[in-house]
């Protein structure tokens, strides 16, 4: 958090010093609720055809609370708090208006990801080419602004203890990122243990033929991810339950790993969340031995569920 909020936001924070900071509260309140678990999405995950309906239900609750105690302040406060997500999204947007109304040298001197996106951002939109009518725009618009094998393990931290450090010892960015054996070991992590389990859907636009399926215009498509990663066909011949980063030297299906989704509209700060976790696993390899506790397999158990839908059943995998 404390990387994020400085790199993002220029923030200078200091939660792992300050366990009540209020932008780590606020931000493990929008975590602690898991989404799959509410009404509204299960139903929507039954019945795609009814999610653009039950988003605008959801969006249009979270507005009408956030306004009804922007409206009426002194009777909400004390009865129900602002939501995490809105105090995230008003800090920002101070931050953004500072920014904004700071003068040209001064936005210059800082180097964020928050101050970038501004330099890349505009109101207006332009077309990507002479002959294109769509006016999507090339620049954003401001309304978008571990393992219980040792001998993984020990091959892992002989590969960093290779590299050729400075003379104080510090990492070395360049080559923290090019050590190849810890890219494939970060790769298979992913692979077995994605950040999310299910892809943003997508709507088909054109009737089409995949895999001697016919998938109608107007076809609502999720990913299973889980599903994905655990394919024996993507990922065999070797049995995809076992963890194997060598497994990653085959090429493979180019959709057939997506931790972070894929496509135009995958995760915008991939390359940072691999820079800070190779950073970090790297630190923590050269002075320490990770040894498998009791309880090592704890919450890292997948069980099948059976998910039956409209026209078709599938096997979903899901995390335990």
């Amino acid at each position: 958090m404390d990387v994020i909020c400085r790199c993002a936001f220029g923030m200078d924070t200091d939660m792992q010093n300050d366990i009540d900071n209020a932008f780590l509260r606020k931000s493990q309140l929008t975590v602690d609720q898991n989404p799959e678990q509410l009404f509204l999405i299960k139903l929507g995950n039954l019945m795609p055809f009814l999610i653009p309906v039950l988003t605008y239900i959801i969006t249009g609750q979270a507005l009408l609370l956030h306004l009804f105690r922007k409206v009426a302040p002194t009777w909400f406060s004390p009865q129900i708090e602002e939501l995490a997500r809105f105090w995230i999204l008003k800090r920002v947007e101070s931050v953004i208006n500072t920014r904004m109304s700071s003068k040209s040298n001064e936005r210059q001197n800082r180097v964020d990801l928050l101050q970038l996106m501004i330099d890349a951002s505009t109101h207006d939109d332009i077309k990507d080419d002479v002959n294109d009518e769509s006016m999507e725009s090339k620049k954003l618009h401001y309304d978008e602004v571990v393992t219980t094998r040792s001998d993984i393990q020990d091959k892992l931290r002989a590969e960093i203890d290779e590299q050729e450090w400075n003379d104080e010892n510090q990492l070395d960015y360049d080559l923290v990122m090019n050590m190849m054996y810890m890219d494939l070991v970060v790769r298979e992590v992913l692979r077995m243990y994605p950040i999310i389990i299910t892809s943003i859907s997508r709507e088909c636009n054109t009737s089409t033929t995949v895999c001697g399926y016919q998938i109608e215009k107007g076809s609502i498509i999720q990913p299973d991810i889980l599903a994905v990663h655990y394919d024996p066909d993507l990922w065999g011949p070797e049995d995809p339950n076992l963890f194997l980063p060598e497994r990653h030297h085959v090429k493979r299906h180019p959709m057939a790993y997506m931790p972070f989704c894929i496509g135009p509209r995958n995760c915008v700060g991939m390359r940072f969340a691999l820079m800070e976790l190779k950073m970090c696993l790297t630190q923590l390899l050269r002075h320490y031995t990770i040894l498998p506790g009791e309880n090592i397999e704890e919450g890292f158990k997948h069980r099948e569920t059976l998910a039956i839908q409209p026209d078709a059943i599938y096997v979903k995998l899901e995390k335990r």
